[in-house]
């Protein structure tokens, strides 16, 4: 083959060049299906760049769904184009949908997702713990049944009343539950109700939900340093000394800060029970 030919006999056609301005704002004047197509087959590196330009539109009127969030709207409109170049990359145009609609439903879907994970983050650490019992014992029983359980079997195995299970889910997946078309007047609540976290039953060398969500909450209200040495000695069993040797303390300081911290733990759980 002539070395003028432009290809290598084993490499084949040379790369395209990289993208500029005047080839992307040629490409945006194709449709979606177009653009798309051709971003898939690897045939026009522009292509990508063209189908977000033509569709920045389309990113700002997801994101009014979700005038409530406290997020940086910059953030959520980096988090939403993401969803329309994953929606760019897994289109099928065989199913029968338009692109829009398709990235419509990936982009939303990435920014629910992203509030949800920002939301639970957000939760009382006792809410987050037990979202994650509940998440747990959900794939658990699945994987044993084949079925999801109802939420009376939920609550039975997760020893917390119904009414419990469903304010925590209802906390933590507040932007997860409303519908595509459901608009979004005012900010979800998303702090669960406390009151509602009761027990089913006694259980052996265990506190009930109600009193381990007001252990969570006094122990909130600790400093950050009588906090670690209460999670160190009674959540992880550790002893004075090797709470002192991970803290670099004494031992003698850290039963002198222990006695300080039972006391806060005292005085706030005696306000909250009053």
């Amino acid at each position: 083959m002539d070395a003028g030919d432009g290809a290598h006999p084993e490499t084949g056609p040379r790369p395209a060049s990289r993208p500029d301005a005047a080839e992307t704002e040629r490409a945006v004047e194709e449709d979606n299906e177009s653009l798309v197509a051709r971003y898939q087959q690897g045939l026009c590196v522009e292509c990508l760049d063209a189908l977000m330009q033509r569709n920045e539109g389309l990113l700002h009127h997801i994101l009014k769904r979700f005038s409530y969030a406290q997020e940086p709207y910059e953030d959520l409109f980096q988090v939403a184009r993401l969803g329309v170049i994953k929606a760019a990359q897994r289109f099928d145009p065989a199913k029968g949908n338009a692109f829009t609609t398709y990235a419509v439903a990936v982009a939303d879907g990435e920014v629910r997702h992203y509030l949800r994970d920002s939301l639970l983050v957000r939760q009382p650490r006792w809410a987050r713990a037990l979202y994650k019992k509940i998440r747990d014992t959900q794939s658990d029983f699945y994987h044993k049944h084949h079925r999801s359980p109802t939420v009376s079997e939920l609550a039975n195995l997760v020893n917390v009343q119904e009414e419990g299970i469903l304010e925590i889910i209802r906390a933590t997946g507040a932007t997860a539950l409303h519908s595509l078309d459901e608009p979004f007047d005012e900010q979800p609540s998303t702090q669960p109700d406390r009151a509602l976290m009761r027990s089913l039953r006694q259980e052996t060398f265990s506190l009930p939900i109600e009193d381990r969500v007001l252990l969570y909450e006094a122990v909130s209200a600790l400093s950050e340093m009588h906090r670690k040495i209460i999670y160190l000695l009674f959540f992880r069993d550790f002893t004075q000394q090797e709470v002192a040797n991970e803290m670099g303390l004494t031992q003698r300081t850290v039963s002198r800060e222990q006695s300080k911290a039972l006391d806060r733990l005292k005085a706030v759980l005696s306000k909250k029970i009053l």
